[in-house]
């Protein structure tokens, strides 16, 4: 999972790979967890993994490998907990040697030349405790670094920003929650203004920090209605930007508008995906497209290339049909869905209203029951020969395959 293109673009990108922080990306470590942790509420991340132990003893021995491979540079990293209260160090997992593997940083090894004897580092070190304070949401500590850097270089030129996200984080601890008259301005002011100048300053410390904004403004929009016409002034949107994951999918799964917009089925499909529910991901995505095929064609786009490669296998086997029938394609190719479907509780909420992905639906019944098919085939070559001739090719591919495995 962890390969060297993956650690190249982190390191070039950011110029570090952490692995601790690549987890936390993948959700192999729900970030709801880890904050938990980083304020003291848990004593180590021993039990928040999402991977089985063997899976993630793996990954950590792949990713150690392919950075010695790169030979890129290790440096330890010590997490203190987000109070303030410089107490003892925190501990990912008990074990040592694992806690060191997720908590190193590895950087390109630099040839340093000999610096002057002359040359003041204070500025610079006084620039990394801005950072350092600000990513752990300690913006009293953040403010008082600013001040040591501004007197020993006045005409830096990151000093205002630097201060506008300090009034930003004391703004947020001041006022927690949001009135519904100011939601729409301060959303305005932490998506289009706070977040680019944090991505610009931060760089790979800007996650702690915005997480810590837009989880009080998911707070904040808990008890907001869906818009279509403001569709990002919605609380899932703001998970997604922390990422909490787990939040985004239980929130989605109680809204009462969820099968009427396909930007909120897109989303909940999303957070499935990222929770490792692959099969549920496809499932509504399927009906996001029977219902709102238009719009389906327009976001899959912003899908990554999982969905991307059963859309173009759907549209290479035929690029007549509609993209209605893209469920009753999925369905075919992979049957266990239709097993998912049938105990998916979210799903019992949305039936198919389409004769081709029904017949599909229901000769994919039979084949997993091994009941007599000629009536169930007869009734999708009536709504659809092209189905019907998928599957008979998916089933004679499937039924090819068992002869040589047996």
């Amino acid at each position: 999972m962890v390969d060297i293109a993956t650690v190249d673009s982190q390191v070039s990108q950011q110029g570090q790979f952490c692995l601790l922080d690549w987890m936390l990306s993948e959700n192999f470590i729900p970030y709801a967890t880890y904050e938990d942790w980083r304020y003291g509420r848990m004593a180590t991340l021993d039990g928040a993994f999402t991977l089985q132990e063997d899976d993630l003893q793996r990954l950590l021995e792949r990713a150690l490998q392919t950075c010695r491979e790169l030979k890129l540079q290790p440096e330890s990293q010590t997490f203190f907990p987000w109070d303030g209260q410089q107490r003892q160090p925190l501990r990912i997992c008990e074990n040592s040697e694992r806690h060191e593997s997720l908590a190193t940083r590895w950087s390109a090894r630099k040839d340093v030349p000999q610096m002057d004897l002359f040359m003041d580092n204070s500025a610079a070190i006084a620039e990394n405790q801005v950072l350092d304070a600000l990513a752990n949401r300690q913006f009293p500590v953040a403010a008082e670094a600013l001040q040591r850097l501004t007197k020993i270089n006045p005409r830096h030129g990151k000093l205002g920003g630097y201060q506008d996200l300090i009034n930003y984080g004391l703004h947020c601890v001041a006022s927690p929650a949001i009135s519904s008259e100011d939601l729409a301005a301060e959303f305005q002011g932490l998506d289009q203004e706070v977040a680019p100048l944090a991505t610009e300053l931060l760089r790979s410390r800007r996650r702690d920090f915005l997480a810590f904004a837009w989880r009080r403004m998911a707070e904040s929009l808990r008890q907001k209605s869906f818009s279509a016409a403001e569709p990002e002034l919605h609380c899932s949107y703001a998970y997604w930007q922390i990422p909490d994951w787990q939040a985004l999918v239980s929130g989605l799964e109680q809204e009462p508008q969820l099968f009427e917009s396909p930007v909120l089925m897109a989303r909940l499909a999303q957070g499935f995906l990222q929770c490792q529910q692959v099969n549920a991901f496809y499932l509504l995505w399927g009906f996001l497209f029977e219902r709102f095929a238009d719009d389906g064609e327009r976001l899959i786009g912003q899908q990554g290339e999982l969905l991307v490669e059963k859309w173009d296998q759907f549209l290479a086997f035929d690029e007549e049909w509609p993209a209605e029938h893209f469920l009753g394609f999925l369905l075919i190719q992979q049957p266990g869905l239709v097993q998912v479907l049938d105990n998916l509780p979210l799903l019992q909420r949305v039936q198919s209203n389409n004769p081709v992905n029904r017949a599909a639906m229901e000769l994919v019944r039979m084949r997993l029951a091994e009941q007599d098919e000629r009536e169930s085939r007869e009734a999708l070559k009536k709504v659809s020969p092209v189905m019907l001739s998928f599957y008979l090719n998916k089933r004679d591919w499937f039924t090819s395959l068992k002869k040589r495995r047996f």
